[in-house]
């Protein structure tokens, strides 16, 4: 059993009671994924959907023609359909993806206790290419939903953050990710990039924030380097602006304003850019 793998189930099923408490989360999102679709009925693919809680899924089939769920974890995506009651659905295709296709490589080293000499060059390489999801794509939007710091937190569960060559590894699959995204849209779609970046557990007073100061308060947690690794937000939106590789390829990319996402127990900061893929000229 791949044990970084099995965090991530264990989140999952943990986290399946919060559907009511994340409504606020999920009505955000589906703001944003509805406004996208434009006129047409085109085609969603949802990269780390996990169980679906922060979708609502019968609402995506009346805007979508199709919805394509991606996740790493079988039984969270099989629960989210059967929860929402569009198992049966032709529109709803299910996916069980290794979204950087190194997981197991990553899980190598973490099973072999790495010690801090370790060279981590290979595996860096690795991820620098991008992951083979076999997805039938392209697709008309693309969200990637809140996973991304779930794949930097395999990197420091497997290596830990103060390995030497941790931050090119992290680089690694942040620049991975955003590739795999504008990869997976059509000409002339779009991307909704979502991700959590800091959380109650280290921030203990996020839930008690005002919403009228809570842009204010984020940015005092971003400048006190209070965030997750790798998703702190102004990094994210260059991943697609100035001279980043793949900033050719895009326009309109937008910072949205940040929310907070319920999760009972623990309340974390959401941010996400949204963006077009450049048409053909």
């Amino acid at each position: 059993m791949n044990k970084l793998f099995e965090g991530e189930f264990q989140f999952n099923l943990a986290s399946r009671p919060n559907w009511e408490t994340g409504a606020r989360h999920r009505e955000t999102l589906m703001k944003y994924l509805t406004g996208l679709v434009g006129d047409r009925q085109g085609r969603l693919c949802v990269l780390g959907a996990g169980n679906c809680n922060d979708l609502d899924l019968k609402r995506l089939l009346q805007v979508y023609s199709e919805v394509h769920l991606v996740d790493l974890d079988e039984s969270a995506l099989e629960y989210g359909v059967q929860s929402q009651e569009v198992a049966d659905d032709p529109r709803v295709f299910r996916y069980v993806r290794d979204l950087t296709g190194a997981g197991e490589e990553l899980a190598g080293f973490e099973a072999a206790s790495t010690l801090p000499e370790t060279d981590l060059s290979e595996i860096i390489q690795r991820f620098s290419q991008p992951a083979a999801l076999d997805l039938p794509g392209p697709f008309d939007v693309v969200c990637s939903t809140c996973v991304l710091s779930q794949l930097i937190l395999q990197a420091v569960n497997a290596v830990g953050d103060t390995h030497p060559q941790f931050e090119q590894l992290m680089v690694a699959i942040r620049s991975q990710h955003f590739q795999t995204i504008v990869d997976l849209i059509k000409e002339g779609g779009a991307g909704l990039v979502v991700s959590d970046f800091v959380s109650s557990e280290s921030a203990t007073d996020l839930k008690d924030v005002p919403d009228f100061q809570f842009t204010q308060y984020l940015s005092q947690l971003l400048s006190s380097r209070n965030f997750f690794h790798g998703v702190h937000p102004g990094v994210l939106f260059s991943q697609l602006k100035g001279n980043a590789p793949l900033a050719g390829l895009v326009q309109n990319v937008e910072m949205l304003p940040p929310w907070r996402w319920d999760l009972g127990s623990r309340q974390y900061a959401v941010a996400a850019i949204r963006f077009h893929r450049l048409p053909r000229s």
